[in-house]
């Protein structure tokens, strides 16, 4: 999510004036400390939710106190939480947990006789849109998931790998693809199930980015209308397309260094 910040998250968030925000997967806390920067500015406050949070976002709720750590899984929180102005989701990248962390907001501004929140929802691409992820499979029902294995992704390629790829370690669909499987595909079926109530707008790059917002609200906002059309302009993305080249070539460097003194080591041990 960090990656889009600049460019999208934050422009949103302007755009809709959001005050109240929830961040659903913290982890180090790297999109946390901008959210932070955001909400001060605004005399707001953002809810993180993340089960286990690393020392650097529990050290954030620490010095900030517009920052509230929940240390539960997002299922058991975001019903709880008031007046929600937009949602950063970034945790658990599984169909189930994705849906019902979407109706969960659904229902809480239903609720309170509010517009559902501006939300923004990380891992739309590769792999988990059409893949699940569990962090806890026993947190999800039987019947709502998949045959899991653990091992790595690669692109293009369906099968798992033991011991190469993307997230070796994690619980991993066996397959891609299908009906209640992956991040994107719970965003669409929320949308579909809300006949028409939600425009879903989705940004190439680093996982991909999904954006949700409500009919209404965007007939309504006139720079939130502008802001999503300038996401999809020319110079948008031919300055996405020069960040992402920076950083393929960032990486080529990392991997050229590592192989380098790999082989130096190996030449000294033989």
């Amino acid at each position: 999510m960090k990656w889009f910040w600049a460019t999208a998250v934050e422009p949103l968030l302007e755009a809709v004036d959001a005050r109240t925000i929830v961040e659903v997967g913290v982890l180090k806390g790297a999109t946390t400390a901008e959210v932070i920067a955001y909400v001060e500015r605004k005399d707001g406050i953002v809810h993180g939710i993340d089960p286990t949070p690393r020392p650097g976002a529990v050290a954030l709720a620490e010095r900030h106190d517009r920052f509230v750590l929940h240390q539960d899984p997002s299922l058991n929180v975001l019903s709880e939480i008031e007046d929600v102005d937009a949602a950063l989701i970034d945790g658990d990248h599984n169909w189930y947990t994705v849906i019902n962390e979407l109706r969960m907001l659904a229902a809480k501004s239903d609720a309170q006789g509010r517009e559902f929140p501006l939300t923004l929802l990380h891992d739309v691409g590769w792999p988990y849109g059409r893949r699940d992820q569990y962090c806890d499979p026993k947190a999800i029902p039987d019947e709502y998931r998949q045959p899991i294995e653990s091992g790595g992704m690669w692109p293009g390629d369906e099968e798992l790998h033991d011991d190469s790829g993307v997230n070796i370690g994690a619980n991993h669909a066996v397959s891609a693809g299908g009906p209640r499987n992956g991040v994107l595909t719970a965003v669409e079926d929320f949308v579909a199930e809300s006949d028409g109530g939600f425009q879903l707008t989705t940004l190439t790059g680093l996982h991909g980015l999904g954006i949700v917002v409500p009919g209404a609200q965007l007939e309504s906002n006139e720079r939130l209308r502008a802001c999503l059309l300038n996401l999809e302009s020319p110079a948008w993305l031919r300055t996405e397309c020069e960040r992402l080249e920076g950083e393929r070539l960032h990486t080529q460097a990392r991997f050229s260094t590592l192989r380098h003194r790999l082989k130096v080591v190996l030449r000294e041990a033989g």
